[in-house]
């Protein structure tokens, strides 16, 4: 972990104060992939725990540690360590969505907030002994280089619309070819991109047009429809 620059000395303080009250921390999304890939850690971490958001914020206090309550109507906060940014939310599943933004409710079931995440590369867990949960298969499909929701692709994208642009960025990032039900589905709502944020939308194709590979996407894009 060290060789590939995760933070596991300031994960493991979070921890320690997280444990203190009760809750587990585990590690998700790209610190993830990154590990299963041996890849060196290209993204901040993003921690999920199995507390509700009052004792996170108890912990950090408790640790000293310094925090942004960015986010904490959707049960995230930042943790700051060292100039390091470490987002961490507790577990939770979406009631109802208007497109974009979900109405949540906290939950302590790994399993239920795996569902209400976008990618089955994104709902792998991993604590910091490095035993990984990985309930849709992910790691196959990370290894495999594809990219596919996790159950209904027109459910997933219904709940948020940015996904359409998330399914193409993470697809040319780790994908050799595009999934066909995925991609029908992102067609057939592409229209609903417009009532996103201006802003988010810009953000979101910054993050596709910045890609290493982005010059080689063609090969990923020649499918039969």
């Amino acid at each position: 972990c060290n060789l590939l620059d995760l933070k596991i000395n300031e994960i493991k303080k979070i921890e320690h104060f997280i444990n203190k009250n009760g809750g587990k921390l585990l590690i998700v999304g790209g610190n993830v992939r990154d590990l299963v890939l041996n890849k060196n850690i290209s993204s901040s971490p993003d921690l999920v725990t199995d507390i509700e958001t009052k004792l996170v914020l108890k912990s950090l206090d408790e640790g000293k540690i310094k925090y942004l309550k960015v986010g904490l109507s959707f049960g995230s906060i930042v943790a700051r360590i060292d100039k390091i940014d470490f987002d961490i939310t507790s577990m939770r599943k979406d009631i109802k969505t208007d497109g974009r933004w979900p109405e949540i409710k906290f939950t302590d079931n790994i399993l239920e907030d795996a569902r209400r995440r976008d990618f089955t590369i994104n709902s792998i867990y991993c604590d910091t002994k490095g035993n990984l949960y990985d309930p849709f298969n992910g790691m196959d499909d990370l290894r495999n280089a594809r990219v596919k929701f996790i159950g209904d692709p027109d459910k997933r994208i219904k709940e948020d619309y940015l996904r359409i642009l998330r399914f193409f960025r993470f697809t040319f990032l780790y994908a050799c070819k595009l999934d066909l039900d995925g991609f029908k589905s992102c067609e057939k709502y592409k229209d609903k991109i417009k009532i996103l944020f201006f802003e988010r939308r810009i953000m979101e194709l910054k993050k596709i047009l910045l890609l290493e590979n982005i010059e080689t996407i063609s090969k990923i894009l020649n499918i039969r429809k």
